[in-house]
C-alpha cells in the first residue's frame, strides 16, 4: 500500500514537473512575439501619407490675397513711358550684329540665370539688358526669392520669356504675336518679361500655390512701380508681366 502510494505521489510530482516546464515554455513563446511585435510596431506615419499631410498643412498656410488687386494696378500704358524709355536705352539696332557692337561697347551685359530667376527659351529676342535693367532684373530676382524663402515653395524661380529684341526678330513676331508692336520698349534693351501663368519648380504647383506665387510677384512689381524704378504692365491676354526698368521720374 505504501509503494502504491510513493508511486503515485511520485507520478503526479513527475506531472506537474512536465506541465510547468511546457507552460512555462509557452509563456516564453508568447512573449517573445509580443516583444517581436512591439519592436516592429510602425513609429512614424507612412512617408506618402506624411508628405501629403504636410504639402496640405504647408498650402493651408499660405497667405494669399487675390492676386487681382495688385495686377490692376500694374498698368502703365505704353504711351505713358515709351519717349522715355527709349532715352535711357540703347539705339533700336537692326540685327545681333548690332547687339554685338552695343556689348562690346558695354552698352549691353550679357544677362545669365541668377537668384529667383531662369531664362526661358527666347525665340523672338536675346539675353542682353542695359547694366541698369540688368540690375533691376537681379532686385526683382532676388526680391522674390527672399519672399517666399520661409514656405515649402522656396525652390520655386520666375521664368523670364523675353528680353532685347532687333528690328528683324520685331517683324517676325508681329506677325504671329496679334498684341505685339513695332514700336518696342523691347528694342531699347531695357525691357524684359515675366511668366504670369509659369514657374521654374521640381514640383507641379496647384491651383493655391500658383495663386499665391502671382501674389507675391505682383506685390513685388508693384512696390518697384511705387518706388520709382520700373514701368510694368500685366498683359492678360498673353499671361505675361511686361517690365521696363526706369531711371527717375
Amino acid at each position: 500500500m505504501s509503494q502504491n502510494y510513493e508511486l503515485a505521489l511520485y507520478q503526479s510530482i513527475q506531472f506537474l514537473y512536465l506541465f510547468h516546464m511546457r507552460l512555462k515554455t509557452i509563456c516564453i513563446v508568447m512573449l517573445s512575439f509580443m516583444l517581436l511585435a512591439f519592436a516592429n510596431w510602425p513609429t512614424v506615419t507612412n512617408t506618402s501619407t506624411q508628405k501629403s499631410y504636410l504639402q496640405e498643412t504647408a498650402t493651408t498656410n499660405l497667405n494669399t490675397p487675390n492676386p487681382e488687386v495688385f495686377t490692376c494696378q500694374l498698368n502703365n500704358y505704353l504711351s505713358q513711358y515709351m519717349d522715355r524709355s527709349v532715352k535711357q536705352g540703347i539705339k533700336p539696332v537692326q540685327t545681333t550684329a548690332g547687339l554685338r557692337r552695343a556689348y562690346k561697347a558695354k552698352k549691353l551685359v550679357l544677362v545669365e540665370a541668377n537668384e529667383g530667376y531662369v531664362l526661358d527659351e527666347f525665340q523672338y529676342s536675346y539675353a542682353f539688358l542695359t547694366p541698369y535693367a540688368a540690375q533691376i532684373l537681379r532686385e526683382l530676382g532676388k526680391a522674390f526669392k527672399d519672399s517666399i524663402s520661409n514656405t515649402h515653395l522656396s525652390d520655386c524661380e520666375l521664368i523670364v520669356t523675353s528680353m532685347t529684341r532687333t528690328h528683324h526678330t520685331v517683324s517676325q513676331l508681329v506677325k504671329t504675336n496679334k498684341t505685339a508692336v513695332r514700336k518696342s520698349p523691347h528694342l531699347n534693351g531695357n525691357s524684359f518679361d515675366f511668366s504670369y501663368s509659369r514657374f521654374a519648380t521640381k514640383n507641379a504647383l496647384n491651383t493655391d500655390e500658383l495663386r499665391y506665387l502671382q501674389t507675391t510677384i505682383a506685390k513685388i512689381l508693384l512696390q518697384f512701380k511705387k518706388d520709382i524704378k520700373i514701368w510694368v504692365t500685366f498683359e492678360a491676354n498673353e499671361e505675361c508681366l511686361h517690365v521696363v526698368a526706369r531711371k527717375g521720374v
